[in-house]
């Protein structure tokens, strides 16, 4: 089908950028954006030199952000001032999506994905799939996320770099496993032990043992191919392997301390393979589970399987090291995290198993019919974990099964397709307790999905594929929608309060919650008001390439998260001459200490402790 034949090369470039412009506005659409959140607490001070500041003149977290490895934000310093910073924010986020939907169309026209509709479909369905969004099952990587960080960045030249080895370009790979190091080091270490088996195992002349020559999934390459390419990654890499040298060297002299307990502290779900609750590792489990079995379906299954196998490595390295080693190394490679690349790649070989088995002549129309059933699973707009289990078993099926022939009737194959799918939305929807008309509607698409494909309308099956991925975006724009009124309601006060301390002349530090129910609330306190905080949860970050602040982090914030009640917040700032408390109403009101403010569920107090000093603002 589709065949590209006869047209002229512009024509293919001018298709193929606006498929990947026309799904990235999808992808947009679907995740939003958000600024000054999560991890934004740490790059906004950065690109706008929050550290030069009076009231920041002392503050250990801003000071520390040079040492932050990313070459990401000092590029975006350059251009980043306090009126732009918002649209600088956004413009990057767009540029690192175009680039990983530039990196994925590329992935599937490598992987035999050819014509106009067949990769648009692919791209739609990336686009609406909440498995390709947010953060991962386990270790909280982001994903396709809504706002701006240096790791969403990293995705199109790290796919871009699986792509390149797999065409045998190896300078270009080295010049893009550079570029992923110099935005996400430890993204750019996942890469490498990615890439590793699979170049290995097919350079020419190499003593390998003879399996492992064997398993060689691209043509011979040379050598010399390999050494120019690590060439290419040590130049372009070399600016970030020596700021990560220099932050070592700077920071060695830091007093030893046990590294894991900080984790625990801190945020055990990034890090430690024990903290994730029974139902995310089944979750990762079913993940790897689709990630072999789409491999093998795949057109270079040794390629993508070797892939799957470097990276195991690596993992099993970084999850299980920490507990047999004390080693701050092993728990920076951020075993635990890398989850995210194999549920990018794995999802991303799903989507092209599904979306090729409908267009391609091979498959029986079974198969192509258990194919629409994967993507049914795949454009649910909820996360549950019975859907990776039927997509595994699907693909498990068509594996095993794929080279024997069955003699079901056409009217039988499309009776069991609409039971089928009529099972799948009532399950998914009445567990996610979201059933609506518009089950209709995904009902109506899915049965016309299949039934095209019965009729052999190939065209018209991935039409209608892309506008199930859609719908799917729609529902999420609409969700979206509905709880920004919920949470622009729940944030206003807060914000008030926030601007409100920000106008005023008090220089702080301020006390603030650490307590579970109001840590998250309090991260970006210091952020919005642009004065310091006592401590907070988010600050804990910071040792991660500052150890020297831990001792100072992890006493204070043990010490405020143990506060209650307003006299323990008091007495706690007295002593330790904090002019400022800031209290939700839960928590309660100033009782006799002075009210400096007080509204939406907020109180300001004057602890009486500290010299409650005033400076000229900005």
């Amino acid at each position: 089908m589709d065949k590209s034949g006869g047209r002229r090369p512009w024509v293919d470039r001018v298709l193929f950028a606006t498929l990947v412009i026309a799904a990235t506005a999808l992808s947009m659409a679907a995740t939003g954006f958000r600024f000054g959140v999560n991890n934004n607490v740490f790059h906004i001070p950065y690109v706008l030199d929050y550290a030069s500041l009076p009231q920041f003149r002392d503050d250990p977290v801003y000071r520390s952000l040079d040492k932050f490895v990313s070459l990401a934000w000092p590029a975006v310093r350059l251009v980043t001032t306090e009126t732009n910073v918002r649209a600088v924010f956004l413009a990057g986020l767009i540029l690192g999506r175009l680039a990983a939907f530039a990196a994925l169309l590329a992935f599937f026209r490598s992987n035999a994905l050819v014509g106009r509709w067949a990769p648009a479909a692919a791209l739609a369905i990336v686009a609406g799939t909440p498995w390709l969004a947010q953060l991962s099952v386990i270790g909280g990587h982001g994903l396709f996320i809504g706002y701006f960080t240096h790791s969403e960045l990293s995705w199109g030249p790290l796919l871009g770099a699986l792509v390149a080895v797999q065409q045998r370009r190896l300078g270009l790979a080295g010049l893009l496993c550079g570029i992923t190091f110099c935005l996400n080091f430890f993204v750019g270490l996942w890469l490498l032990a990615a890439i590793a088996l699979p170049v290995l195992t097919s350079v020419r002349g190499w003593p390998l043992p003879g399996f492992l020559s064997r398993l060689a999934p691209i043509a011979p390459i040379r050598p010399a191919a390999v050494g120019r390419a690590l060439v290419i990654f040590l130049v372009v890499a070399s600016p970030v392997i020596g700021w990560v040298v220099s932050t070592l060297l700077e920071t060695r002299t830091a007093l030893p301390f046990d590294y894991a307990a900080y984790l625990r502290l801190y945020f055990p779900d990034h890090s430690l393979i024990d903290a994730a609750p029974a139902t995310e590792l089944v979750e990762f489990a079913l993940i790897l589970t689709a990630y072999a079995l789409a491999a093998l379906l795949s057109p270079a299954p040794r390629f993508w399987m070797l892939v799957l196998a470097g990276w195991s490595l690596l993992f099993v390295i970084g999850a299980t090291g920490p507990y047999l080693v004390d080693s701050k190394l092993l728990f920076n490679l951020n075993a635990i995290r890398s989850v995210g690349f194999v549920q990018f790649i794995g999802f991303g070989l799903v989507i092209l198993t599904a979306v090729r088995t409908i267009i391609d002549d091979g498959p029986q129309l079974w198969e192509r019919l258990a194919a629409c059933l994967i993507l049914a699973e795949l454009v649910h707009p909820d996360r549950q974990v019975f859907q990776l289990l039927a997509v595994d078993l699907l693909l498990a099926v068509m594996l095993l099964w794929r080279r024997r022939a069955t003699g079901l009737s056409i009217p039988l194959l499309a009776t069991a397709y609409v039971a089928v799918v009529v099972l799948v939305l009532v399950v998914q929807f009445s567990a996610a307790a979201t059933w609506s008309p518009n089950v209709l509607l995904r009902l109506v698409l899915l049965i016309a999905l299949g039934g095209s494909v019965l009729r052999g309308w190939r065209v018209l099956s991935v039409t209608v594929a892309i506008g199930i991925a859609l719908f799917n975006v729609a529902t999420f724009v609409k969700w979206r929608k509905d709880g920004l009124v919920q949470r622009l309601a729940v944030e206003a006060p807060f914000e008030h309060m926030t601007d409100w301390v920000r106008r005023s002349a008090l220089a702080g530090p301020f006390l603030v919650p650490v307590d579970k129910p109001h840590r998250d609330l309090f991260d970006n306190f210091q952020l919005k008001a642009l004065r310091p905080v006592w401590v907070d949860w988010k600050q804990g970050a910071v040792v991660m390439w500052e150890p020297a602040f831990y001792p100072r982090w992890s006493q204070r914030y043990a010490a405020v998260e143990r506060l209650k009640r307003p006299d323990e917040f008091l007495a706690y700032a007295a002593a330790n001459d904090i002019p400022y408390i800031v209290l939700p109403e839960d928590i309660g009101g100033c009782g006799a200490a002075r009210t400096l403010y007080r509204d939406g569920g907020y109180a300001i107090c004057a602890s009486g402790g500290g010299s409650m000093p005033a400076f000229a603002l900005r």
